[in-house]
This record gives structure tokens, sequence and C-alpha cells, in this order.
């Protein structure tokens, strides 16, 4: 033979609801009254006003929170992060309105500029400049190598692309590309 069945203390529905209402959980609210967490659930379940007690608290306290909320948006201020924690957690709040957004990423192929020795600024610059002349050059239509066949292929050499590397004095009379913070940007 088990253990006799608990049933909720008189008044347990008041004490359910202000608990609910100050942010405690099934377990926590079990716990005070001594019991396992099924054992509540069973209570919430036979008895309708136990069951309400706990949604009006757990409600009273979503109320609270998004009062802060909009308290905070209507004195423009800062938003309470941990109102949002909360409201997010416990409550269901979601970050956009749809749960079918459909989000498409696509990653298409780009020369990137690579920088292995930043030297100084007008080093910098010259290299950056140089590789986008080295760049430019490679995707020129005069670049291309031609398609042989048969015996001529395996005789003409692989096109490699070289490191341009000209001295800062050439740089001067080209074209100035805005690369890098301000602060490597040239003055004038």
């Amino acid at each position: 033979m088990g253990a006799p069945r608990k049933h909720p203390p008189a008044g347990a529905a008041a004490t359910i609801e202000q608990m609910a209402a100050q942010g405690h959980a099934i377990v926590g609210i079990a716990k005070h009254f001594g019991v396992s967490r099924e054992t509540f659930k069973r209570w919430c379940d036979e008895d309708e006003a136990i069951q309400e007690a706990f949604e009006i608290g757990r409600e009273t306290e979503r109320q609270a929170l998004h009062a802060l909320v909009v308290q905070s948006a209507v004195m423009n201020k800062p938003a309470n992060v941990n109102a949002f924690f909360i409201l997010k957690s416990r409550h269901g709040y979601r970050e956009n309105d749809s749960a079918n957004v459909n989000v498409g990423v696509a990653v298409a192929p780009t020369h990137v500029l690579v920088i292995k020795d930043f030297g100084s600024d007008e080093n910098w610059q010259a290299k950056a400049i140089a590789q986008q002349r080295a760049l430019a050059a490679l995707n020129s239509p005069e670049a291309a190598p031609k398609q042989l066949e048969g015996s001529q292929a395996a005789s003409v050499p692989v096109h490699e692309p070289s490191v341009y590397q000209p001295e800062p004095e050439s740089v001067a009379s080209s074209t100035v590309f805005d690369f890098g913070p301000p602060s490597w940007r040239p003055k004038g």
C-alpha cells in the first residue's frame, strides 16, 4: 500500500497566485508546499481554482515585466535586459514576428586584399595599390592563358601570379584607393 495522497492545503490558491506572480517556478511552489512537482501538477489538473491561480500569477508577472519594458521605452531609456530575458525564457517572447522566416546566404567569390606586413602608412598604401593592379592584370582578358590542344599544351608555361611591389615614389602619381581606417588614408 502506497503513501496517502496529498491534497492542497486550505488557502493554497492565494499562496500559489502570489508565488507565481513573484516569479517562482512550479518546482519552487511545490517545494514550498513540501510536495513533488508531479503532485503539484496533479493538483492543477484536478483543481481548477489552483490552475487558475497559477495562471493568474504568471500573467501578473508577465504584465509587470512588460510594463517595465514599455516604461523604459516611453522614458527613452535603454530597456531592461533582465526583463527581456525573463519574458523570453518564461513567457515565450520572440525576437521576430514570424517563425517562418527564410534566410538565404549566398557567398560570392571575390578577391580579398591580403596584407602580410603593415609597415608605414605610405608602404601600406603602396602595397595595396600594387595588389589592386596585380589583381586587375590577372582579371584582364589579355592575361587569360590560351587553350592549346595536343603536344602544344605540355610546352606552354602555366601563368603564375607575380607579386609586384612598386617603389613608393611611383605610387604618388597613380590613383589613390581609400582602404583601411581613416588614420591610414592620405591627408589632403
